[in-house]
């Protein structure tokens, strides 16, 4: 090693201590290889020439003694070799490909000879198909399939899914995804969870901190091509629970060249979806355009002086733009569930059914009449001990609640609902509802070759894209749900720079930023509440943030935004930073580096601003527990939630950063093995807040009332106990407490890996690797990420003291008669959350989830350009994140009490304390009475201690992939990938989405009992894609010239196959009356409660199949008794939901003006076939909808192109 290159080594470690990086992930290619004699001796003295094609930039590699040559951080794309040595003839290799993130090995033999002859070797012949210099499991996805397959969407992250490993679900192959994620969040690869992977785009990271999720989607027409590494990939890689997808963006040449494209689609072309037909619905409206160009080449610099033209062509100055624009006009088929007119009018006699037998009921004429299914009755109302009927609720005569007992703002609310356009209860109202996307992106990058040794490049992508969503109810600011206008503001920029400071030392610097600016707007901005009569005190609470309250009513459609999502402001940066050092040293090629980031999110999300309140059929059963009556719409018309809030939440800046260190030795031992060692140290540190408002709970703090004592009532047989009052909220970074974050360091993320690469022959390898990696700490969205805020205002809907009774005084007209929690000034101290319904916390032992990958895989190069293989991955998980998780579920001995002396009502004990230590009135604990079972919880002073992100999930995963590809030569290119696979886990996600049905566990205090198939297990999945230029016309193989050649010439026709089995079904039940008390919240979306099995599941007798109607056999399962837990698996191996198969093809013909220029005409058809491809099934028992399926993914389309290439 040289001075020089000593120096710059230890220039660059001090530089890499000392700035760090995020660049690990990176987007360039390294070519490596020996250069040898006939009888495999080194040639010395031999120099190594490498040109790039695009900006004819060379770069020199003078041979030493080792007979090495090694360039790093080389650009994507073409490139030629040349090699020369005294007394050999000069060898020269054509233009062949490097791939982004390739490790390429190319071995050079020469011939004794003149140096003035030469050998001309093209790609082909020269294998550089074989994967030779690493154990990793992966694939490119190349710029011709960019170009050239067919993209429903032309959403360019769909093509990740050509890899063998990586599992897809309907969101992920959407023709209009979610604007900003692409859809890729629902991708799972080698078994990782979704939303847990990496994606990269020129070495920045582009994912949020919030979700994971990529904060943009790049334009197919700006991508040179990207990788996606699976598998046990090098330590130059972290921060990912699956896999990592590394793009790289286009840069311009010596030659001008550009294209321009029109991409449309309209309805008419289009096939009618499955429900429309069912529905008798007309086609849903759809109009579809894309459209842009890009110009990518030389900057003409101005000349200054005298003759010449005014302009020159740099050749050290490139430039490359990309715009592209969507406009989508369409409408999506919605199926509601809305009261019919007599039910708003609060007529439920339409709901009666048969007569139950043996039960007799009052009504409120005062006759004894035989109950009956779906008798509503007066939620205050019991009839008297010792009387028929005892202990049920009294009965509205002829199933109509009077006018005069009917609450005004319930039935305002009511009036919100469209009236049926369909017969029945179930789906009744049904709509093609109308839903807008427009979208506008620019990518600029800019390139400049200083000299050999000095590379830079800048590079910028911005977006605008915004839609506009009517929702269930079009024209109705009450059945919005989510964000009905939602605009995106993304950008990302990098500023790359490569130093070659010498043939054996190349340093590399990166740095970039992505911002992610998400705007909500509610169709009901403004709103006041006092119109549907709210008290005044409700809308003034509101603030500037007046939006229609949330209202749930079980078994209806959803009035009004999902909670949480009113308007809303949220603004997300990923900061990051790079450098790392390649250094070859005889046979052993070493890159060091570091990275930093720094992830931040400004979010204003006012939660509940305008109230959420949920209706349940509880309040108008017979008794509490009955799902026999009752109904949500009638407790709806008499102003009696069963759960309710209003929530005050400033606007928080959270940050954290993340450090990493590695080193990396590919070590080529000789020509036939080449192993890679590496050792990575990275550390997600915990979250800071600016203004310290982050908080911690302390499971074992003691509780400034250190004791209660409680004088049981004598039925419940308890006695009296002392209660000793532990937990605490604690503050961060104030009151006395120094550290800022929020988890306590964990900096022991050592993750080795190792891999090898062995040649059994020229044309086969064995290939093997292993590691250890470390998952992202964030993640399920932004509540999770800023949870645990100190300085919150949330008031609680106290509906009842009993579980049976409303509270008196309290109800939609006034929902919160003893005040509203305002925001507190200051941490209020260790009294914090005291009473609280629910309190979101977190704990501070949270580390980084760890996952040990491996693999082993045999390829084998075969003639005709073909490359197959066959690997056996595998995956092992610890410490993943959980969902949201209740610290306060009772335990099974208290449980194991029973309901009748759990919902004993008591006086409440904490009203006897000094009048400092009461809990506030306006709590759930203000109240004059308690039930026994809130007493008996571990922490009696707080409702749910919801927990989010702790480290106790675990899973393994396992797999056969075989893979067959051909990359692209004389006009072909095809790949065929097959998975047999099976993933288990406990908890799949730490957040519910497509795939992911819960993330709960059932029962925190048995958690194995969560063990099985994970909700995202494909067992079998195969996906293929052809691309074929027909070898006829101009620049094909024959008929080049003349009349036939231009008729039959500049065909091309391209393919993606795929058939995928189905997601196992996680069967939940509704509350059976735990009412919170021992899992989060009381419904099964939220708690993860599950049904009794008492038959078999599947359809399988052969005088009944499967329909979308009926999926499963929905009489096997039975609502647990109370205060029990289900005995169902949380998911069935033999019971999964519909598999996927499509096939997409395009046709392609060209029509050439110059020998640059030609145009392109294309037709694409998306689901040619017309298969039906419904999604997961209703798997909530009591729905109305239990056992359906109803939704489809798209029916057939078809789309129009037009491209321009010059």
């Amino acid at each position: 090693m040289s001075k020089l290159d000593k120096f710059v080594l230890v220039t660059s470690f001090l530089l890499v201590g000392l700035t760090s990086s995020a660049f690990a992930q990176t987007s360039t290619a390294t070519l490596r290889g020996t250069v040898e004699d006939g009888s495999g001796n080194v040639t010395l003295g031999a120099t190594v020439t490498l040109t790039q094609a695009s900006t004819g930039l060379k770069r020199t590699f003078a041979v030493r003694g080792d007979g090495q040559y090694n360039f790093t951080f080389l650009e994507t794309g073409g490139y030629s070799l040349e090699v020369q040595a005294q007394g050999f003839k000069s060898y020269k290799l054509e233009r062949f490909e490097l791939a982004v993130a390739q490790n390429a090995e190319l071995n050079i033999v020469l011939q004794p000879g003149n140096i003035t002859d030469t050998i001309t070797v093209t790609a082909s012949e020269a294998s550089l198909q074989l994967d030779t210099a690493s154990g990793a499991l992966g694939g490119v996805v190349q710029r011709t399939q960019i170009d050239d397959l067919p993209l429903n969407g032309r959403n360019v992250f769909q093509l990740a899914q050509l890899e063998a490993g990586v599992s897809s679900s309907p969101g992920s192959r959407s023709a209009i995804p979610s604007l900003g994620a692409g859809g890729v969040g629902e991708l799972s690869i080698n078994g990782g969870r979704t939303l847990t992977n990496e994606i990269v785009v020129d070495g920045v990271p582009v994912t949020n901190k919030a979700d994971n999720l990529p904060s943009l989607r790049p334009s197919p027409e700006a991508i040179q091509e990207f990788r996606i590494i699976t598998n046990s990939y090098s330590a130059e890689y972290g921060r990912t629970g699956g896999g990592s997808l590394n793009f790289s963006v286009r840069s311009g040449g010596t030659k001008v060249r550009g294209t321009l494209f029109e991409f449309l689609r309209n309805d008419a072309l289009d096939a009618t979806n499955f429900f429309v037909n069912q529905t008798g619905l007309q086609k849903s409206k759809f109009r579809f355009n894309q459209f842009g160009g890009n110009l990518g080449g030389p900057v003409y610099l101005p000349r200054f002086g005298t003759g010449g033209p005014a302009v020159k062509k740099s050749d050290k100055l490139f430039f490359f733009f990309n715009y592209e624009a969507l406009r989508v006009r369409q409408a999506q088929l919605r199926q509601s569930n809305v009261p019919t007119l007599k039910q708003r009018d609060g007529d439920f006699s339409e709901l009666l059914g048969a007569a139950i037998t043996g039960v007799n009921v009052r009504d409120t004429s005062g006759a004894l009449i035989p109950a009956r299914v779906g008798m509503i009755y007066v939620p205050g109302a019991l009839v008297a001990a010792g009387q028929p009927g005892a202990g049920s609720r009294i009965v509205f005569a002829n199933n109509v609640i009077p006018r005069a007992q009917q609450n005004v703002v319930g039935r305002n609310l009511a009036a919100y609902y469209p009236l049926p356009n369909r017969a029945g209860f179930t789906n009744n109202y049904v709509v093609n509802s109308p839903i807008s996307n427009t979208e506008n992106q620019m990518v600029v990058r800019l390139d400049y070759n200083l000299s050999q040794k000095h590379l830079v490049y800048g590079r910028i992508i911005k977006d605008f894209n915004s839609t506009e969503n009517a929702g269930p109810f079009p024209g109705s600011i009450a059945g919005t749900q989510g964000g009905p206008f939602v605009t995106n503001r993304p950008v990302s920029l990098v500023l790359d720079y490569v130093w070659t400071a010498s043939p054996r030392v190349v340093a590399h610097f990166n740095a970039g930023v992505t911002r992610f600016n998400n705007r909500v707007t509610q169709f009901s901005d403004g709103f006041d509440l006092t119109t549907l009569g709210f008290p005044a005190y409700l809308a003034k609470a509101s603030g500037d943030t007046r939006v229609f309250p949330s209202t749930t009513v079980a078994g209806y459609t959803t009035l009004g935004p999902t909670r949480g999502f009113g308007n809303a402001l949220n603004n997300q940066d990923t900061f990051s930073l790079n450098q790392d050092v390649s250094l070859l040293q005889g046979a052993h090629s070493f890159k060091l580096g570091a990275n930093q980031r720094a992830y931040r999110i400004y979010n204003y999300r006012p939660d509940d601003p305008a109230g959420n309140f949920t209706f349940t059929r509880g309040f108008t059963a017979r008794t509490a527990n009955d799902t026999q009556s009752g109904d949500a719409v009638a407790s709806l018309l008499l102003g009696n939630p069963n759960a309710g809030r209003l929530a005050i939440v400033p606007q928080p800046a959270v940050q954290n950063l993340y450090y990493a260190f590695f080193a990396q030795d590919d070590w080529k031992v000789n020509n036939r093995l080449t192993l890679n060692l590496g050792l990575r140290w990275e550390a997600d540190l915990g979250n800071t807040e600016r203004f310290n408002r982050l908080t911690n709970f302390d499971r074992n703090g003691q509780f400034p009332v250190s004791s209660l004592s409680v004088a049981f009532p004598a039925a419940t047989n308890l006695g009296t106990r002392t209660i000793n009052m532990r937990g605490t909220v604690t503050p961060i970074g104030r009151n006395g407490v120094s550290s800022r974050e929020q988890f306590d360091r964990d900096l022991n993320n050592w993750g080795p890996r190792i891999g090898l690469a062995f040649k059994l022959d020229d044309k086969t390898v064995l290939r093997a690797g292993g590691g250890i990696f470390y998952a992202s700490n964030s993640g399920g969205g932004f509540s999770t990420a800023t949870y645990a805020l100190s300085d919150i205002g949330e008031t609680p809907f106290i509906a009842s003291l009993d579980n049976v009774t409303p509270t008196p005084g309290t109800s939609l007209s006034n929902p919160f008669p003893n005040g509203i929690v305002q925001v507190p000034a200051t941490f209020p101290g260790a009294f914090y959350g005291y009473g609280q319904q629910s309190l979101p916390v977190k704990v501070r032992d949270i580390r980084q989830p760890k996952i040990a990958q491996w693999n082993l895989s045999l390829q084998r190069e075969l003639p005709w350009h073909l490359k197959v293989q066959a690997a056996y991955a595998g995956s092992a998980s610890i410490g993943l994140l959980s969902g949201p998780t209740d610290l306060n579920q009772l335990t099974p001995e208290t449980v194991a009490l029973g309901a009748t002396v759990l919902n004993t009502l008591m006086a409440n004990p904490f009203l006897t304390l000094p009048a400092d230590q009461r809990p506030a009135a306006t709590s759930i604990l203000g109240r004059a009475t308690l039930s026994v079972g809130q007493l008996l919880r571990p922490f009696p002073q707080f409702g749910n201690v919801v927990s989010y992100n702790m480290n106790e999930a675990h899973a393994t995963y396992h797999s056969l992939q075989l893979r067959v590809e051909r990359r692209f030569s004389d006009g072909l290119l095809f790949n065929g990938s097959y998975t047999f696979a099976k993933t288990i886990d406990d908890v799949s996600s730490i957040s519910a989405g497509p795939t992911i049905q819960n993330p709960n566990y059932q029962n925190y205090y048995d958690r194995r009992n969560n063990k099985g198939l994970s909700t995202f297990d494909v067992r079998h999945r195969f996906i293929g894609n052809v691309t074929w230029r027909l070898p006829f016309g101009y620049d094909r193989r024959w008929l080049k010239e003349g009349v036939i050649g231009q008729i039959v010439g500049g065909w091309g026709v391209n393919a993606i196959v795929q058939a995928q089995g189905g997601f196992p079904l996680n069967i939940l039940a509704v509350s059976n009356g735990l009412q919170g008390l021992a899992f989060v919240g009381s419904t099964a979306a939220v708690g993860g409660l599950r049904p009794n099995l008492i038959g078999d599941p599947v359809i399988a007798d052969a005088t009944q199949r499967k329909t979308s109607l009926l999926w499963f056999n929905t009489a096997a399962f039975q609502a647990p008794p109370q205060y029990t837990f289900g005995n169902s698996p949380r998911t069935f191996s033999n019971l999964r939901g519909p598999g996927h198969f499509s096939t997409n093809v395009s046709l392609q013909r060209n029509f050439k003006f110059t020998e640059t220029m030609r145009l392109q005409f294309r037709v694409e058809g998306f689901n040619v076939f017309n298969r039906t491809n419904f999604t997961t099934p209703v798997s909530v028992l009591g729905s109305a909808n239990f056992g359906r399926l109803l939704a489809a993914e798209d029916a057939r389309q078809m789309q129009f192109a037009l491209k321009l290439y010059f």
